[in-house]
C-alpha cells in the first residue's frame, strides 16, 4: 500500500500538512482538550466520534473504526489508491515528486481520469477565449451578467459546436477515446464505429470535488438543444448524488458562518457568490439527496434552502425538507416572491437577498404555511386534512425534543388537541412499513463473542489492558516481553498487536501503524491511541502484575481445572474410584493455585466496556 514513496518524502509531506486543516476541509471540528471532535465523514452519526489528533497526526472514529493520518484520510474520503493520495498531498504541500517512467506507466486509470478532466477544463477554457469560436458563449454570460471574474474563479468554458474537437485535441495528449467514454467525456456511435464529444456548442461548467480536482461537466446548450442543461453521466471518478456544486469554492465561508445556503442551478450558485453569497452550493441537476445532505451536516451546524419560486421548485423544496430533518441538520426556508435566486439577486441586490436569508421560516413554520394554503383551517375537515398531510412530516423528524416542539406549534396553530395528533402519528407509524435496524458500526472481530465464558472475558480484558499500556509506555513493553509471548494472547487481533508493539520496543505511533497489515490490528491501535490508559500512574505496574498473572497463570489453570471437572464426571460415570481421586487432588491444587492469583487484585485497571 505504501507504493514507490520514500520514507523521507512521506515524512516531509506529512510534516507541511496539518491534519487539521486537512479533515477540516470535510468535517467542522471543534477542539476538545488536546483533540478535536466533529462528525465522522465516513458514516452517518448525530453524536460526534470522530477525534482528530494533531500532535501525533492522526484521526479516528470510534463509531465506525476507521482511522489513519493524512494519507489514509485523503484515500478514504477521495476513494484513492496510496499513490494517487500521495499526489495529491504533495501538491498541497508543495513537495516535487519524483516519479520513474515505470511508475508513470503504472498510473491508475481512474488517475488518468482526473488528468483527462483537468485537460479537458483547460480545453473548454481556452475556447471560450478564442475571439471567433467562443463568441456565442461569452455573449451569453454577458447577457446573464457573469462578470470576467467570476467565470475565471469558476473555470467556465465553451464547447465547441463541432462533433469531435475534444476527442481530437485530448487524443494527441495521449488520452484514447476509450478512457474519454468512460471518463464521461465522449460517447460511442451507435454503429459502434468510433467516438463523438458528449458535449457540443454549450457553456461549460466543472464540476470540482473537494480536492479541487476536475471531476464531471455541466454544460448550457446555447442552441435549443435538448436537455438544456446537461451533466456528466456518473463515473468512477463522479457520483451525481455525493457531489455539491460549487462546494470547493464554498467550503471555507461555510465553516466561517456555520451555515450552507442551498440553491437548485448553476447559475445560482454564480451569481450568488458573484454577489457575496460565497457560502452558496447547488444539487447537481437532480434531486439533493441523503448523502448530498450528510455532506453538509459535516460543514455546518444550519442550512437554508431557497429554490426556484414555481411550483417545481416548491415541490423540490419540500422533498429536500424530509432529508434534513431525518439527518437532524436544522434548516429554514426562504420564499423567493418570484422567479429563482439568480433573477431576485440582480433584480433587488444582495442585501434584499441576504434580508430574506435572515428572515427564512423555520421548516416546520414553512411546511405548515403551504398546508394551510391548501385548506380551510376553520373546518373540521381543513383540520383533519392540515394534521393528516403534516404528520409524514413529524414522523420523519428523527430530535425527540425538536418533534415534541413540532407537535405543539402543530396544535397550537390550528387550535386542535396535542394527544389527537399524536393519535394520529402513532397511526402512521403502526402503518409504515418497518425500516431495518441500523447495521451501525460494531466491535472488530476480535472485540465480540456473544457466546463467550466470563474467563474469556476476563482474559480480553487483561490483554486489551496490556496492549493499552505498551502503545502509550514504551518503557513497559521490554518488562511485558521477558514475561509474554504474543502467542499468549487469545485474541487474534489482540495477537497480532501485541507482535508488533512487543518486537518494536521504541517505536512510536506512526512506526507501529506502518508495521502493522493487519487492517482490524491498525483500528485497534488508532483506539487505543485515542484513549488514555484506564489507570492512575501509581497503580500501573501492578495492573501489568495482574494482567500478566492472569493471562500466564490463572486463565491456564482455570482451563485445566475446567478440562479436569469434565475429566472427573466422565471417571465418575464410569466408576473409575481411582481415577477419580487422582482427578479430584489435582483440581483442588488447580482452584487453589487460581484462587492465590485472584488475591493480587481483580479489576485494577480492566478496560471499561470488555474488550
Amino acid at each position: 500500500m505504501r507504493g514507490y514513496l520514500s520514507a523521507d518524502i512521506k515524512d516531509e509531506i506529512r510534516r507541511r500538512v496539518d491534519l487539521v486543516d486537512l479533515v477540516g476541509s470535510h468535517v467542522a471540528l471543534k477542539k476538545t482538550g488536546r483533540y478535536y471532535k466533529g462528525l465522522c465523514p465516513f458514516h452517518q452519526e448525530k453524536t460526534p466520534s470522530f477525534y482528530v489528533d494533531r500532535e501525533k497526526g492522526l484521526w479516528h472514529c470510534y463509531g465506525c473504526q476507521k482511522g489513519g493520518d493524512i494519507y489514509t484520510f485523503v484515500m478514504e474520503t477521495g476513494n484513492l489508491a496510496f499513490n494517487e493520495a500521495v499526489e495529491v498531498l504533495a501538491r498541497r504541500a508543495g513537495v516535487q515528486l519524483e516519479r520513474s517512467p515505470e511508475g508513470l506507466k503504472q498510473a491508475s486509470e481512474r488517475d488518468r481520469m482526473y488528468r483527462a478532466h483537468e485537460a479537458a477544463a483547460v480545453f473548454f477554457r481556452e475556447q471560450l477565449a478564442d475571439s471567433a469560436r467562443g463568441k456565442p458563449a461569452r455573449e451569453y454570460l454577458a447577457r446573464r451578467g457573469v462578470d470576467a471574474a467570476t467565470a475565471e474563479r469558476f473555470r467556465l468554458g465553451y464547447a465547441p459546436n463541432a462533433w469531435d474537437e475534444l476527442l481530437k485535441t485530448l487524443g494527441n495528449k495521449g488520452y484514447p477515446p476509450a478512457l474519454l467514454e468512460k471518463a464521461g467525456l465522449a460517447q460511442l456511435r451507435q454503429s459502434g464505429d468510433g467516438h463523438f464529444d458528449l458535449f457540443r456548442h454549450r457553456v461549460m461548467f466543472p464540476i470540482l470535488d473537494v480536492q479541487d480536482r476536475v471531476v464531471a461537466f455541466g454544460g448550457r446548450a446555447l442552441d435549443g438543444s435538448e436537455p438544456k442543461y446537461l451533466n456528466s453521466r456518473e463515473t468512477p471518478v463522479f457520483t451525481k448524488g455525493r457531489t455539491l456544486y460549487a462546494l470547493n469554492w464554498a467550503r471555507d465561508e461555510i465553516r466561517k458562518q456555520d451555515e450552507i445556503v442551498v440553491v437548485e442551478g448553476n447559475m445560482d450558485v454564480l451569481t450568488a457568490h458573484q454577489f457575496g453569497i460565497t457560502n452558496a452550493v447547488a444539487s447537481l441537476g437532480t434531486s439533493l439527496t441523503a448523502d448530498q445532505v450528510l455532506v453538509m451536516k459535516r460543514l455546518a451546524s444550519r442550512a437554508t434552502i431557497v429554490y426556484d419560486a414555481d411550483a417545481s421548485g416548491q415541490a423540490a423544496m419540500e422533498r429536500a425538507m424530509v432529508l434534513f430533518e431525518e439527518a437532524d441538520l436544522p434548516v429554514r426556508v426562504v420564499v423567493l416572491p418570484s422567479g429563482d435566486p439568480d433573477e431576485f439577486l440582480r433584480t433587488h441586490g444582495a442585501e434584499a437577498f441576504r434580508r430574506l436569508v435572515e428572515q427564512a421560516l423555520p421548516v416546520f413554520e414553512y411546511q405548515m404555511a403551504m398546508v394551510a394554503a391548501r385548506h380551510d383551517a376553520r373546518t373540521v375537515e381543513g383540520k383533519v386534512q392540515i394534521v393528516d398531510e403534516l404528520v409524514p412530516a413529524l414522523a420523519a423528524v428523527t430530535n425527540p425534543v425538536r418533534q415534541t416542539e413540532y407537535l405543539r406549534l402543530l396544535a397550537e396553530r390550528f387550535d386542535v388537541r396535542e394527544d389527537a395528533v399524536r393519535q394520529r402519528l402513532r397511526a402512521h407509524r403502526k402503518g409504515r412499513v418497518g425500516r431495518p435496524a441500523s447495521s451501525g458500526a460494531g466491535p472488530s472481530a476480535g472485540d465480540r463473542d456473544v457466546t463467550a465464558t466470563d474467563s474469556d472475558r476476563a482474559q480480553r480484558q487483561a490483554e486489551r489492558l496490556l496492549l493499552h499500556l505498551m502503545v502509550h509506555e514504551p518503557m513497559l513493553r521490554e518488562a511485558i516481553a521477558e514475561r509474554l509471548r504474543a502467542e499468549d494472547f487469545a485474541d487474534p487481533v489482540h495477537q497480532v498487536l501485541a507482535r508488533t508493539v512487543l518486537g518494536a520496543p521504541d517505536a512510536d505511533a506512526d512506526a507501529l501503524r506502518s508495521r502493522i497489515e493487519d487492517e482490524a490490528a491498525e483500528r485497534l491501535l488508532l483506539g487505543l491511541l485515542f484513549q488514555d490508559p484506564p489507570v492512575v500512574e501509581k497503580d500501573k505496574e501492578r495492573a501489568v502484575r495482574d494482567a500478566v498473572g492472569y493471562i500466564v497463570e490463572r486463565q491456564p489453570a482455570a482451563r485445566a481445572r475446567d478440562a479436569l471437572a469434565k475429566a472427573i464426571a466422565a471417571a465418575q460415570a464410569s466408576g473409575d474410584v481411582e481415577q477419580v481421586r487422582r482427578l479430584q487432588t489435582e483440581y483442588v491444587n488447580l482452584v487453589g493455585v487460581t484462587q492465590t492469583s485472584r488475591k493480587g487484585g481483580d479489576g485494577h485497571g480492566q478496560e471499561k466496556g470488555g474488550a
